[in-house]
């Protein structure tokens, strides 16, 4: 049977990675103790038409962008595709992790960010996306994750996990900016104090959760 040493479990079945910790199993695999599922699901109807719907969109507008307009313009060809691509993960990821709400919002998050910033680079970068946007996303990611820790009592640990991680994405580029001596927009400047207030807020309020957490996604 393996065992977490981390977590100080045994753990039967073969599975390669604890499923609290995510760490690394030791010892030798047992025999599942359900069977594994042979059925493949079908995506339903409606799916298959919205995937068609948007491959369609990706055709028809990188055709119209790349042959049939000339002289300089915005690619909107590209940045149809960007979406489509940013959807079409999202989607994914929620289908495998529907029920951790909190790593849905935090992916979310991270794939819109990149998806305006993809769509700034097409169009012309003029830095709205890096000093509004972005910030932007982090502090709704912030404030939907922190409310959810205390709606969701079975999401509680991951809402604390990605609000953590999440925190690291708003300070650090503030801290960056600052230690560069370059000027903050509104938008970084707000995200900072949203994320030291979430953060005072977790350490009044779940203290114990946050040291928990830290305790078994660091193993010390």
């Amino acid at each position: 049977m393996k065992s977490c040493p981390n977590c100080k479990i045994n753990i039967g079945g073969t599975f390669e990675e604890c499923p609290l910790c995510q760490g690394r199993l030791l010892g030798d695999a047992t025999i599942d103790y359900f069977p594994k599922s042979a059925n493949v699901k079908q995506r339903p109807l409606w799916q298959n038409i919205i995937i068609f719907i948007m491959l369609s969109a990706v055709v028809v507008t990188l055709s119209l962008d790349f042959l049939f307009l000339d002289g300089p313009h915005i690619h909107f060809g590209l940045i149809v595709t960007i979406w489509v691509l940013i959807l079409f993960f999202i989607n994914r990821r929620f289908m495998n992790n529907h029920r951790i709400i909190s790593r849905m919002i935090t992916l979310c998050m991270m794939a819109a960010s990149v998806g305006a910033i993809l769509t700034e680079y097409v169009a012309g970068y003029k830095g709205v996306t890096t000093h509004y946007v972005i910030p932007g996303f982090i502090s709704a990611a912030l404030i939907a994750n922190f409310i959810l820790s205390f709606i969701d009592r079975t999401d509680s640990y991951n809402a604390t996990f990605y609000i953590l991680w999440t925190i690291l994405l708003g300070v650090i580029p503030c801290i960056v900016i600052i230690i560069s001596k370059n000027h903050t927009s509104i938008g970084w400047e707000i995200c900072f104090f949203t994320s030291v207030l979430v953060f005072v807020g977790l350490i009044v309020f779940k203290g114990r959760d946050v040291l928990a957490e830290i305790h078994k996604r660091l193993h010390f």
